[in-house]
């Protein structure tokens, strides 16, 4: 289990999407990384290694629904 996030749910969360092997970490200069290598996958999800606020994993969790929606509808699974 890597150590990404300071936030305990960030890093759950992170841990699980690289566990499932369509998610690699990118470490990068000022923020860690995931980017999703399915076919047709598009996105790299930022993450913050020291979240300031409470909402940090609400935000990050938003954002990757979010794309995982659009990756869908693109892929043609689901129709909008």
């Amino acid at each position: 289990m890597a150590h990404i996030s300071t936030d305990k749910r960030i890093n759950a969360f992170c841990n699980a999407l690289i566990r499932s092997k369509r998610w690699e970490f990118i470490q990068g200069k000022t923020h860690p990384s995931l980017r999703h290598t399915a076919k047709g996958g598009f996105k790299t999800l930022v993450v913050s290694s020291t979240p300031s606020n409470n909402y940090a994993y609400e935000m990050m969790r938003r954002e990757y629904n979010h794309y995982l929606r659009a990756y869908l509808i693109q892929t043609g699974v689901i129709i909008a």
